[in-house]
Parts: structure tokens; sequence; C-alpha cells
């Protein structure tokens, strides 16, 4: 087949990165980023449609078709998808968004051609069985009930409405209910027919592949699809300018104040889009931003503010939010402090100082975007969807040649009056609604009764493709962490990535909320750090880290510093300045306490956080780990600074730390460089504080609380195993098939979602919260009321069916497949290392873990599996706390059947 574009031998690049690019004679644009050094491959596949292409009274068709999409082929059938990818040792998902929807795979190098196979099967044969659609609607549902929890969610919601009348922007991605309740079979074959074909997508290949291979293998694949029979067309919105303000106020009992202000703007590839960009960092980014710096630091009317640029294909909205601290918010007086800000920058425009600082962040966070295969390949086949991949470095040349005149400009032409749509959630006046209903007792048992399905049917994988599998066990390479400890104690761990520009450093010190002398004394210190140290003030702190595109999160267990590789030095010369010396104003703590009490109460209107907490006090009683890190209310406005300073002197001696520095960098400078700062530390002369005992577990309790909203919220399961337990790595490979797979891999996901269609968000185990302590196996899941008893049936009968060994052999085997080649992602950027080695040091786990597990969960029998699932798992010993409102005779939403 003739190509119209060769890729050729010396490519262009994006950044550093080769960029290997063909077009096939049906449209199908191909992208090729080859990589070596990781021995991964991700897979990004783009469609130009969204929730912007949906006919009138359909909307929610494209977010419900991508669901669809993993339903199956005739070659794949359902559920074979993510299996496969599992099995391969990657992962598949999708997301769906106004203009485009995309589908990715991250996969081992040797196995990426599952991802082509895949992707070009289901570009023209998905199945659309009514059976699997009914089901899907109730996920759908069951995913629109989580978002309608949200307070923030709601706030957004209406603002976009609101903002766009009869735009398609106005409607959520999710859809109306109604709507949602309309489509049906047809409607979503023929938005599939129409939608989903090889002219206007774009296939994106990056990682560890030979790019003249995986070119041509594209083109046999995707080759013989034809196009679209008709021409892709999209029209512009349907929506006259606005002309005048318009606002709305949501009341609610027991809500944090929210504000979000909105103008509208441009589409993306405006040229005035990179302007308003670096607005919204000037505005926000930072201690530093004026946003940040007025309402939070200096007049104390909010505990968060955010402003962003958001440009879609058709337009584009300038955000403003705002989150206060105190349900006796003066609104009026927020407000006219952020258009105060706005009316500034519009009369004098940003200070040099301030570009500068915008221009290092954007050319530091375009360094931590070359590192990450999944941002690259998103970025580079977003930007060829509409044009030319060599758009995406292009905007960010345009953002960094942005100057202040153009910035003023900007927020004078566009944040004016007549284009902003303002909105509140406000706590309610009335206190009628009746506080939550609290029912505890001695837990019975589930009702019992055969699983769903005690052992799923064995995956068939076509026989003329053999390699997708993969049955070598993946190899890392290029893991070389060193070692090396000062004389005061401090340990410091390091791996040298030449080329990537950037550098990560954590510093870890055995200071955390478990052994606290006081609740939620480690979380006020680590926020009282942030307020500056003996020699630098907070702003002094955020200019010398900010000013150079680089971040510093503070915390009295694990802090963080990002920095661009030339920046190291000075970012660890601040690192140790404010770990070592922090000043702990006086003047700082009662707002600091203020905003700590905020966020409490914002998790507190999460249900799904609330039934975590509730489900935690049960398993682990009066200890600390039965509560939150930060405490409760009442405990945190007791806190005093002499509380802070003394769980700091408690805590912090080079002997109780460690550090990881993980990048490019000179190892003889590094070294220099840590004794330059940490050399003199002196050591603290007494051992750490003892872990608090865990008490005996009691008998197992379930509790009802009946609250307002849309899901219940279920907690399962009972006290967990620690780290170092000999059964973690069988209970590791025993919770992938019951509930910590990705996509519908595990039992419970392919069960309870796929087939029963009664949840949107469930999973678990026992290994993710196993630490220094023992955490706690259970699973959550969120659901309608009246489908609370159903879930909490599958999930019991899925757990008697682990406890009596109802596994296979053959699941034993695909999840050790699947953990030797996803161990190969925990290991993919500077980051993700830096984080791994923290682990692995905090746990006293060897550093060498990284290589030698893969073979040591491979070697795991399902014999052993069973063995540990026996003794570990207590289906008559399950804690459960169920939060939410009380059934319904009916299903509420329309959503849900049609």
């Amino acid at each position: 087949m003739a190509r119209r574009l060769k890729s050729h031998s010396t490519p262009a690049k994006v950044g550093s990165q080769p960029v290997f690019e063909r077009v096939l004679d049906n449209g199908l644009k191909v992208l090729v980023l080859p990589r070596k050094g990781v021995r991964i491959v991700v897979c990004d596949l783009f469609y130009p449609v969204g929730s912007f292409d949906e006919p009138p009274g359909k909307s929610g068709i494209a977010h419900f078709l991508e669901h669809m999409l993993f339903k199956g082929t005739e070659r794949f059938p359902k559920g074979s998808i993510d299996q496969m990818a599992f099995v391969a040792g990657g992962q598949a998902n999708a997301d769906t968004g106004e203009d485009r929807t995309h589908y990715w795979f991250s996969l081992p190098a040797d196995r990426w051609e599952l991802a082509l196979e895949i992707e070009a099967d289901r570009m023209t044969s998905a199945r659309f069985d009514p059976r699997e659609v009914e089901a899907e609607r109730q996920v759908v549902g069951e995913e629109r009930a989580r978002d309608a929890e949200s307070a923030l969610a709601r706030l957004e919601q209406n603002h976009q409405a609101l903002s766009y009348l009869r735009h398609p922007y106005r409607n959520p991605v999710l859809g109306w209910p109604r709507d949602l309740a309309s489509i049906t079979v047809d409607d979503l074959e023929a938005f599939y027919r129409r939608h989903y074909r090889p002219d206007g997508a774009v296939v994106v290949f990056a990682g560890d592949l030979d790019p003249e291979r995986a070119l041509d293998r594209v083109e046999e694949r995707f080759g013989p699809i034809p196009p679209g029979a008709t021409p892709r067309l999209r029209a512009d919105g349907d929506e006259s300018p606005q002309s005048g303000r318009r606002d709305f106020v949501l009341a609610e009992a027991d809500a944090l104040p929210r504000g979000i202000f909105g103008w509208h703007t441009v589409p993306s590839h405006h040229a005035d889009a990179p302007a308003l960009d670096v607005l919204a960092d000037v505005l926000s980014a930072g201690r530093r931003s004026r946003l940040w710096r007025s309402l939070v630091e200096d007049v104390h009317l909010a505990g968060w503010v955010e402003a962003l640029h958001g440009p879609g294909r058709q337009g584009g909205q300038f955000l403003v939010q705002v989150e206060a601290t105190d349900e006796r918010i003066d609104a009026d007086e927020v407000e006219g402090a952020i258009l105060d800000i706005l009316d500034d920058l519009t009369a004098r425009g940003p200070t040099d100082e301030e570009m500068s600082r915008v221009r290092n962040r954007f050319e530091a966070g375009w360094r931590w975007d070359q590192e990450d295969l999944l941002a690259l390949a998103c970025g580079v086949g977003e930007a060829a969807l509409w044009g030319d991949w060599r758009d995406w470095q292009a905007d960010h040349a345009a953002a960094l040649a942005v100057d202040a005149d153009a910035v003023k400009k900007a927020a004078g032409k566009y944040l004016v009056e007549d284009r902003l749509t303002a909105g509140w959630l406000l706590r309610s006046c009335t206190d009628d609604v009746p506080p939550p209903r609290i029912e505890v007792a001695a837990r019975r048992p589930a009702p019992a009764g055969k699983p769903a399905r005690a052992e799923p049917e064995p995956l068939v994988l076509p026989a003329d493709l053999p390699a997708w599998v993969g049955r070598t066990r993946p190899k890392l390479v290029d893991y070389r962490p060193r070692r090396f400890t000062l004389a005061n104690g401090l340990r410091v761990i390091h791996e040298r990535r030449a080329g990537v520009g950037v550098a990560a450093v954590d510093f870890y010190v055995e200071g955390g909320w478990v052994r606290e002398a006081a609740p939620g004394a480690a979380a006020l210190t680590s926020r009282m750090m942030e307020e500056g140290s003996e020699s630098r003030t907070a702003q002094q702190v955020a200019a010398a880290i900010e000013d150079v595109g680089g971040s510093l999160e503070l915390s009295s267990a694990w802090s963080a510093l990002r920095a661009r590789s030339e920046d190291l030095g000075l970012g660890l010369e601040i690192l140790a300045d404010v770990s070592r010396r922090p000043a702990f104003p006086a003047d700082a703590l009662e707002w600091t306490k203020q905003r700590l009490v905020a966020e409490l109460k914002s998790d507190l209107e999460d249900p799904a956080f609330r039934a975590e907490q509730e489900f935690r006090r049960l398993v682990y009683g009066d200890h600390p780990l039965g509560r939150d890190y930060r405490g409760g209310l009442r405990e945190l406005r007791r806190l005093t600074r002499d509380d802070v300073v003394a769980h700091h002197r408690r805590h912090f001696a080079p002997e109780n730390a460690f550090l990881v520095v993980v990048g490019e960098f000179d190892p003889g400078e590094l070294k220099r460089q840590v004794r330059a700062h940490f050399g003199d530390w002196e050591r603290g002369g007494a051992p750490p504080p003892a872990w608090p005992e865990l008490g005996e577990v009691g008998p197992p309790r379930s509790r009802r609380i009946s609250c307002p909203g849309e899901q219940v919220h279920i907690v399962m399961g009972h006290r967990g195993i620690a780290r170092h337990d000999p059964d973690y790595d069988a209970l590791l490979i025993l919770d992938h098939i019951l509930g910590s797979g990705p996509g519908f891999s595990d039992r419970l996901g392919r069960i309870v979602r796929d087939e029963m269609g009664l949840v949107y968000s469930i999973g678990g185990g026992a290994t993710d919260s196993a630490d220094v302590l023992p955490g706690v196996f259970r699973i959550y899941a969120g659901t309608m009321p009246e489908e609370a008893d159903r879930v909490v049936e599958a999930v019991a009968q899925q757990i008697r069916a682990m406890h009596d060994g109802d596994f296979s052999d053959d699941e034993v085997a695909r999840v050790q497949r699947y953990l030797a080649g996803a161990s190969l992602f925990e290991l993919q950027t500077v980051e993700q290392r830096a984080e791994r080695l923290v682990e692995l040091e905090r746990l006293g786990l060897p550093l060498d873990e990284p290589r030698t597990w893969p073979g040591r969960i491979a070697a795991v029998t399902p014999a052993r599996v069973r063995d540990a699932a026996r003794r570990r798992l207590r289906p008559e010993g399950l804690f459960r706390v169920e939060l939410g409102p009380a059934a319904r005779t009916a299903r509420r939403s329309p959503s849900r059947r049609r």
C-alpha cells in the first residue's frame, strides 16, 4: 500500500524525543516515539469525538459507548480485553472528554502488539448485546451517583450548565439522567459507526520498540480498514455571546462554602490561549502567586484557591475556584477581593519577576512530561488529533514567549463582567436536616449462598497470536541505586539517571502520626514547617524554590523536593534548612490549624471517606490507626505551638532519617552537597518512641449509618497483616484474584460490576495497607440503596470462595504473569523510582528487591496461596459499615433503567 508520508531516518523530535510519523491511505495518523531504557510501551488511540458531538437528547452517549467498547468483539469476547492485558502484565483504560475519546494500554515492551490487535479489531467489530447495554447503563448510573455526592462536582456542573445555555459544553460528559435512560442499542451502534473509523483518528506508540517495524505492523492491521462513508463534520456550538453577568447560589447543610467564577475565553487553537495559561499561573501557582498570597496568606479569606484556563476545541473558560475555612464566610467580601486582584493585574500587568517564575515553572513541567511515557503519548496524540503533533511543543514554546503586555491585554479583554458566571455553594440557614442515625450491632454472618460464579471460565486466547501473553519474564534494566551514610547516621540512597534534566528528592523521618504524643501533632507540625525556618520566612522559602520552577512539600514524615537538575544544590540547601531549623512562628499557628480543620471537614463531606473512617474505628478501636492522621476536629483545635516543637524535637534526628535522590546529577557532587547541608546535623541521642501496641480484635460488628445521599458506601473486612508477614506475597496474589486487579481482571470487578452491573467502584484487599504495623483487609463498594444487600452478599460470597480456595491454578498463574510485568511500571520515571526507594528503605527491605521480587512471586505455588487464604481470611469475622440513604422501593435515577 502506498504511503503518503514515510518515516525518515532523521525523524523530527519533541523535546529530545524522536518521533516517527506515517499517515495511512485511510487517514489514520500513526506516531511512534522510541525510547530505550524503559522496557515498556504505551499505546494511545485517539478519536475526535466527545460529548460535544452527541445528538440532541442523547447526552452521555459518547461516554456510554466508551464503556461498551470494553465489552468485547466477536474475536475478543466479553471480559477478554482486560484479562489479556492483565495476563500480559499491563493495563488498559479509556477516557471521554468534551472533544475526544482515547483508549490506552501500558504493556511490557515485548507485548505491545496486543494493543495493536485489540484496537484494530474494536475499531470495526464492537458488540452491543442488549443485556450488556442494560448492565452498563446501571454502571454509568452508579458513576453519576458517585459524582453527585461531591459538593465541588455539583457546584461545577451547575456552573457549566449556566455558563452555556445552548452549547453542548453545558452537558456533563456522563450525560443527564433522562437522556441516559433513552439511549438504545441502535443509538449506540449508530454513534459508533459514525465516529469510530480510521480517518481523523490518531494512534501513538511510545516506549522500547523499533519504529520502522511498529509503523509497518500498524499499517498491516489498520491499513485495510476503510475510512468513513461520510466526511467528519463538526458544527460550531450554537451559543450566542454572553452579554451579562450570571449568578447562582446552592444552599446545602453542613457544606464548606465554595465559590466558582468563570469567564468565556477562547478555543485551544486561538492565539490568546498561551497568554491566558500564563495568567492562570501568575494568579494561583504556588505560595507567591497573587490569589494564593492575598486570600490564603495575607487576609485569610480562603483555605484554598486555584485559577486555570480550560480551552476546548469550541471555546474556553477561565476559572477561579475558592474554598473557605469558615461557614460564616462573607461571599461578597471574597468575591470583591478576587476581582480587586484581577483588576490590578489588568491595570498593571505581571511583574518581570512573576514572568520569570512562570517561564521556569513551564520549562520544568515540560521536562517532567518528557519523563512520563503516557503523558508524552497523550501530549503528541491530542495535538495530532486536531492538526500536527508538533503543535504540542509549539504551544509550549508559545507559552514561554508570552510577555507581560500580552498577559495584561488578555486579562483586560476576557475577564470582564459581561462574560462572568459566578456560583456559590453556601451552608443552608435551616437546621431541619436530621443528624445521621447510627445503628451498631454484633455482626451477623452475611447471607449464605452460592457465589455468582465460583471460578471464571478459562481465558481462551486466539491461537494465531501466541506471542501476546509472553512467557518470558520481563527484565528490569538500568536500575542501580547506591547508598552512603554520613557520620551522624543519616542514610542517603541515590540513583543517577543521565539526560532527564530533573531530580526528585525525598526526605523521610520516622516522625509520622502513629507515634505522635497528641492526635494531630504530626499533621500540624508538617504544616507549620511550611511557615519558614530560623533564617528564611515562608515567602523567602517559596521564592527560592518556586522562582526556579521547583516544588517543595514538607512533612513531619515524608518531604518531597522536585527540581531541575541544575537547581538540585539550591533545593537541598532549602530542604535542610526548613527541616532541621523550622521557625514555627506563633502568629501562623491559629490560621494553620483553621485550614487543617477545614480540610478535615471537607473530607468528611465525602461519604466514602466517612465510611472508611468508621470502618477503621471498628477494626482498630482506640489505637491511632483507628482515626484520621490529622486527629479529630477537637484535638486539632487544642494543639499548641509547644506540641509542635516537642514533636519535631522528639523525632527529627539524623539517625532517624534518610534521604533519597534520583535524577540527573554527579554522584561526587551530590555527596559533597549532602555533607555540606546535613553533615553538621547532630544526633538526637534518644531512641524513637515505640510503636503503640495493637489490642486484641474484638467480635465482628456492623454499623449502619443513615444519612442523605445518592449511594450506600459499603466497607467490609477485618484486621490485616504487616508488610513483613511471611504470607504477604501469597496474599498479594490473592488480592489480585479477588479485588485489586486492574480493570475487570479481578473477581469483584468482573462479577459485581461487569456482570451484575451493581457498582461503578469496587475493590480492595489485604496487602495495600500492610505496613510496619498490620493493615486491614477491606473491600469497598458504592451502590444504590436498593442494591446494597445484593452487593454485600456478592462480596461475602467471593470472600468465602477465596477462603475456601475456590479459585483455579490458572488464576494464580495469570496474576503472577501480571505482577512480573507490572513491576516495570513502578520504576518508569524519576519520581516513581524515588518513591519506590523510600518504601524499600522505610520498611527495611533490600534495595535490590525490584530485581528479585518477580522471581520470588513466580515461585509462590497455588497451594501456598490457598493456605494463606484459609488462615488469613475470616468470612465469619467480617466487620461491616454501610453509610448512606435507606433503601428505596423503586429506582430513583432514570439512568438506571429504561
